[in-house]
């Protein structure tokens, strides 16, 4: 009886809904293939036109009610209405704004304007997902829309670390505020970021931050490592003693960027501190110990490698990199001795060849 009634069920309930699933699936699978085939085909075919038309608008000079009027003209000359051609549009005017320079850039923002579609990244913003909050913030970053810093600011306190830290950028980039707001960023930013500040600081051309020196004193990792990638970046010399002592910090990151920054800045009295630290470091530290002792080592640094160069304790890597610095610090020494030790020579012969 049970058996019977599993059989009927089965046959007569179960079967026909998958039966009627599997079709549906096919008939959908179909139907997107078709479409994409076919946006494809009108996106190769208006994205010229599309092109020509945003140049045109671009170098004309439009402005006011005369470009909204040459918008109107655009919008009912194509199918503005359909959203992948929207779409097609907002991705032709980010490529011409990556391309131009000097005033045409706030001639496009005009045109992204006159086409409402700051109305359509802001939507982006208010989306779920943390990736198309950052397209939304990426639209308004190339098109230099000021105005939506008040849709931006309220991310740079988001529990997502990527959304945060691409706020953050996104916020530095379009604020007319100084960049001493820097300071008091309370959270960390990935080494991506990190550069992508530097970027939006070179592209502003802003003056160094006023209060720079305080950088180095925040109890935020990131905010010190930006302030000595800053000052690096700004060729500033004002912090040699903070910088010197922030050899010895206990977090890796901060020793590697002030390890750099006394190479970068050329500080020659951090060469003993530099002497001191490479016993503590691992072989990548030591290694950029060494970089930074090929620039401002001396007697001290010549002393050092003589008496830790052949030592079967470190590394290859490591070796080698006191060769070169052996090699900038005293040439003469480098050519003349070592000639009897096997390793050294053959690592010798590596750096004495240009093509290896």
């Amino acid at each position: 009886m049970d058996k019977n009634f599993f059989e009927a069920f089965l046959i007569n309930w179960i079967l026909p809904v998958f039966v009627v699933l599997l079709i549906a699936l096919t008939i959908s699978l179909i139907y997107y293939r078709l479409r994409f085939a076919y946006i494809s085909f009108q996106k190769k075919r208006f994205l010229p036109k599309i092109s020509d038309a945003l140049t045109e608008l671009t170098f004309s000079g439009y402005q006011g009610e005369v470009l909204q009027a040459e918008v109107t003209k655009f919008k009912s000359a194509f199918p503005y209405r359909k959203k992948w051609f929207r779409k097609l549009v907002l991705s032709s005017l980010i490529d011409l704004s990556l391309t131009l320079k000097g005033n045409l850039i706030y001639q496009i923002r005009d045109i992204y304007i006159a086409f409402e579609l700051h109305k359509y990244s802001a939507q982006l913003l208010k989306s779920w997902f943390w990736h198309t909050k950052c397209n939304g913030m990426y639209h308004f970053q190339s098109f230099h829309f000021v105005d939506s810093l008040k849709y931006i600011r309220p991310l740079l306190t988001s529990k997502n670390k990527v959304l945060r830290s691409n706020a953050f950028v996104a916020y530095l980039y379009l604020t007319t505020k100084p960049f001493d707001i820097l300071i008091d960023y309370p959270f960390f930013l990935s080494r991506v970021n990190e550069y992508k500040v530097l970027d939006v600081i070179y592209m502003k051309k802003e003056p160094m931050p006023n209060n720079i020196d305080k950088y180095l004193e925040s109890t935020n990792e990131s905010v010190i490592i930006l302030g000595l990638k800053v000052m690096v970046f700004y060729n500033y010399t004002g912090a040699e003693a903070t910088i010197l002592h922030l050899i010895n910090h206990r977090h890796y990151r901060i020793r590697e960027e002030a390890i750099h920054a006394v190479r970068e800045l050329f500080f020659t009295d951090a060469e003993e501190l530099l002497l001191k630290q490479f016993y503590r470091e691992d072989q990548l530290l030591k290694i950029e110990i060494l970089k930074s002792l090929t620039v401002i080592g001396g007697e001290s640094t010549l002393s050092f490698i003589i008496k830790n160069l052949t030592l079967k304790s470190l590394g290859k890597g490591v070796k080698m990199e006191l060769l070169k610095c052996l090699k900038a610090i005293d040439p003469s020494y480098y050519n003349t001795n070592f000639m009897l030790d096997i390793e050294i020579d053959k690592m010798k012969l590596h750096l004495n060849t240009t093509y290896l």
